[in-house]
């Protein structure tokens, strides 16, 4: 039993047009066609080859993106040589290939194996006796133009393969569309028995003391030479002129599995394949709940299975999982055709704290494992225990599971189906309906045994016939559900997102049918200094799974990206902002709102991402405080696979978040205390009043909570203190009572909203929050009177604690933290919390964390913040 990886750099490709490579024998081991081959990687990216050996212009750049559009037009061979060591005489081997985007011919030594068309579903070649020990071996992937796909702006029913779109063109992702070897490639070498994936499922008591764990696997058991065999044998002499080696026996067949938890043996079991199949069953008495983010600890147990063939190992499967109820269970409403939305995990139901995610990078074929890392515990840090795999992007490779796995982030999976813009009607052609059939059934039976995996869905906001809400009527939603059903029964499966009676989060829909909006998406962009609040607060839906703000990205980002002459103005006016994020460029609303004087670049960065911040964590808070009615809240979107000048990501393509990042973060807080109020802008309003909320997710009572209303100059205007509740429930939201003043009583353009809660019989705190307003619009944030922070930085057993102290006479507005050296990604900092208002001599202490890298800089300013640059120091305490 040997895994032999193919991976690596060492790969050669080529690009030809048409069938010219076939003319050529590009494929085979004496072709004549030396010249310009390039090199190339597995796993890996063609675009992203193409750019390594500067064949093309680096298409983050301006435009740049336009001048390789034609790579996916070409058909594209792939060559690797290697060597084999001598193998024992009853090996069989496979070659197998974990995933190929997308349509592929296969060779060995010159040998043609098959062809291969689907980038999520594996496939592998019996190669037994066409490998040569002690000399070159040859490997060849042709891989042809891209399959037609649609843009995002199309027809759905014009898609009839199962790729993702986004790189046709998204809003967010320019067109790359993406071609090659994307997943593993190896050879599997094995005894004449080779096992397939195991199929677990898993059950737990009513009272949780006791589970079940059922295997069954298959075994596959082949005598050499069957047909297959003799096929492929004779196929290889025909061709090479070579005789090739047959082999013939009947094994004895057993299949032993083995469960264990850290190392320690839960149970053995020892069955001889029926059918083709083992099946096994495990009691596991007092088992270890898998719990998500937030809720508890994430162990993980292991199933070894081993085939055996006249009593010696011929094969070997390992699989991850874990043991844990979860089901879904009814929205606190009173409309009874609603689905139910609510997640409930080992008898606790838990508010979804989510956000969409989408491909890490435009050419995902490359593996970026320090970048995933990051980005997930980035999630996690900010308690999300749910991503939703939007359904334009991808089944994504394995160590994404694993780590949503390890990290306690539920996912929502959606096949890879997505709306069009003009229609959004799945194809009910026939052969696209066996295709996903079969998709399905590979698909769900590679990812099912991840307990991260909590629920698949059909598709991003697809549509039944004349733009009606999607139903399981439709043919292809219906045949997903069924497969679902019948390989991964006890998971929910969902039509779309959204589903109910109604697509949009508009005011119109909810004043007309407020208990129609179940599953709802949008709006995408923010709505005004009023219209934001005036929406969230008036908020009905069950679960919106999709929605946001946008905002720009860092002013490092749009230098390194663009010529510094052409960043002004940052408008759709502007062609390299068009190009890159148009549909989310709002510049004449942030002009609006700063009363047109924005009039440099890095002014408006600070403004629009002001913006975002504010508009998405008060979207984000007024949703949770609805919980359990509403029952989740995933804002769109998490992270981005290009690095936009406008996005409604809140972690950006270097994997660095915007403050928008740590708004949710707060909001998504075990213990959280918010306001509710009118709107930023206090024109026309002859006072400032709002609700304030105690929220918290294990229940947790507060002590004391003290709302202040100050101005810029840190006077108390107002101040109300409120006793928490006795008791809380879990996740549900408490309303403490309210505070407010005269606006005639705020002597300062621009005011603050200070919250502290206390935990119950302390002095800690458990909780905090601040509110910034303007009296007129907010152009005042401006002209703010300067001040200047202190940093001090501190060396723990953690990391680094950086004392922040604003020295002034006036409030710090938006003191913003951030990692110079962040767009080299050479390492990573984690901030504890990040863009802050700080009060006159107020002092805060921000937790810094360094993953890797060299020694860090940052760079601390905010509104009325002169910018200084911080080294981090190896200072110790004391």
């Amino acid at each position: 039993m040997v895994r032999i990886s193919l991976c690596g750099e060492d790969w050669k490709i080529k690009d030809f047009v048409g069938e010219d490579w076939v003319w050529r024998n590009a494929h085979k081991r004496k072709t004549q066609d030396v010249r310009w081959w390039k090199p190339a990687r597995v796993p890996g990216c063609v675009t992203d080859d193409m750019l390594r050996c500067h064949a093309i212009p680096d298409p983050h750049f301006e435009r740049n993106s336009l001048l390789i559009e034609w790579i996916p037009q070409r058909t594209w061979v792939y060559r690797k040589e290697f060597d084999l060591e001598k193998l024992p005489e009853v090996s069989r081997v496979n070659l197998c290939f974990e995933g190929v985007d997308y349509d592929a011919l296969f060779y060995v030594n010159d040998v043609f194996l098959g062809e291969h068309h689907s980038m999520f579903t594996p496939v592998s070649f019996d190669i037994t006796g066409l490998l040569r020990e002690g000399e070159k071996n040859l490997l060849a992937v042709v891989v042809n133009k891209a399959p037609d796909g649609q843009p995002q702006v199309s027809k759905t029913g014009y898609v009839k393969i199962h790729k993702s779109r986004m790189t046709y063109w998204w809003d967010f992702c320019p067109r790359m569309i993406h071609l090659g070897i994307w997943d593993d490639v190896y050879l599997d070498v094995t005894g004449p028995v080779r096992l397939g994936q195991p199929d677990l499922e898993t059950k737990l008591s009513r009272d949780y003391k006791t589970a079940s764990v059922h295997v069954t696997v298959e075994a596959k058991e082949s005598e050499m030479c069957g047909a297959a065999d003799k096929e492929a044998a004779d196929t290889a002499e025909s061709r090479t002129g070579t005789a090739v080696q047959r082999m013939r026996y009947g094994p004895k067949t057993t299949v032993t599995a083995r469960l264990s938890f850290q190392g320690r043996t839960v149970g053995e079991e020892c069955a001889a394949p029926e059918g083709g199949r083992a099946v096994f069953s495990f009691p596991v008495e007092e088992p270890a709940l898998w719990w998500p983010n937030g809720c508890g600890e994430q162990p993980l147990y292991e199933l070894e299975v081993e085939a055996y063939a006249e009593g010696v190992v011929s094969d070997t499967r390992r699989v991850r999982f874990g043991i844990r109820e979860l089901r879904f269970v009814e929205n606190e409403t009173p409309d009874k055709t609603a689905r139910p939305y609510t997640v409930c995990v080992n008898g606790r139901k838990l508010y979804l704290k989510g956000y969409n995610w989408v491909p890490i990078d435009a050419m995902y074929g490359v593996r970026r494992p320090q970048k995933l890392e990051r980005l997930l515990r980035l999630a996690a840090e900010a308690h999300v225990n749910c991503l939703r795999i939007w359904g334009g992007g991808l089944i994504e490779r394995e160590e994404f599971y694993d780590l949503c796995d390890e990290k306690g982030i539920l996912l929502w999976q959606e096949f890879i189906q997505s709306s069009s813009g003009i229609e959004n009607e799945p194809s009910c052609d026939a052969a696209f309906l066996e295709l996903m059939e079969r998709e399905a059934k590979a698909v769900i039976l590679r990812k099912k045994h991840h307990p991260a995996l909590a629920l698949w869905g059909g598709g991003n906001e697809l549509s039944g016939p004349e733009d009606s809400m999607i139903t399981m009527e439709e043919p292809v939603i219906g045949l997903l559900g069924a497969q679902v059903k019948k390989y991964d029964p006890s998971r929910y499966f969902l039509e779309s997102s959204p589903t109910g009676r109604v697509f949009h989060n508009t005011l119109e829909n909810i004043q007309k049918d407020p208990l129609g909006l179940h599953d709802v998406h949008g709006p995408w962009e923010h709505q005004g200094l009023k219209e934001q609040y005036a929406l969230y607060n008036a908020g009905t839906s069950l679960l919106s799974s999709e929605f946001g703000v946008e905002g720009m990205a860092s002013l490092d980002v749009l230098l390194r990206h663009t010529d510094p002459a052409r960043l002004w103005p940052p408008s759709r006016d502007n062609e390299v902002y068009f190009h890159r994020g148009s549909w989310w460029n709002n510049y004449p609303l942030v002009q609006a709102c700063f009363g047109g004087k924005l009039g440099e670049i890095g002014q408006a960065v600070r403004a629009s991402q002001f913006l975002q911040y504010e508009g998405l964590r008060y979207a984000v808070e007024a949703n949770r405080r609805r919980a359990l009615t509403c029952s989740g809240t995933f804002p769109w979107q998490f992270n981005e696979p290009f690095p936009n000048h406008t996005c409604t990501c809140s972690v950006d393509y270097y994997a660095a978040p915007k403050p928008a990042y740590y708004g949710v973060k707060q909001a998504y807080a075990e213990n959280t205390v918010t306001a509710r109020f009118a709107g930023q802008s206090l024109a026309g309003e002859p006072k400032l009043e709002a609700q304030i909320y105690w929220q918290s997710s294990s229940g947790m009572a507060c002590g004391l909570v003290t709302a202040r209303i100050c101005d810029q100059k840190g006077r108390i205007v107002a101040e109300q203190t409120f006793a928490g509740p006795d008791a809380a429930e879990p996740e549900k939201s408490v309303l403490l009572g309210t505070v407010f003043c005269r606006t005639e009583e705020i002597c300062t353009p621009v005011c603050y909203l200070i919250l502290s809660a206390k935990a119950r019989g302390t002095a800690e705190e458990a909780a905090s929050n601040r509110y910034l307003f303007t009296k007129t619009l907010l152009e005042e944030l401006l002209c703010l009177e300067k001040t200047q922070i202190r940093c001090e930085v501190r060396k723990n057993t953690e990391g680094f604690s950086l004392t922040l102290q604003n020295t002034g006479t006036v409030v710090a507005a938006g003191v913003w933290m951030e990692d110079t050296q962040g767009l080299s990604q050479d390492g990573y900092l984690y901030f504890s919390q990040n863009y802050l208002h700080l009060l006159p001599g107020e002092k805060r202490c921000v937790y810094v964390k360094q993953e890797g890298g060299t020694d860090k800089i940052l760079r601390v300013g905010g509104w009325n913040v002169e910018t200084v640059r911080v080294a981090l120091e190896e200072k110790p305490d004391g």
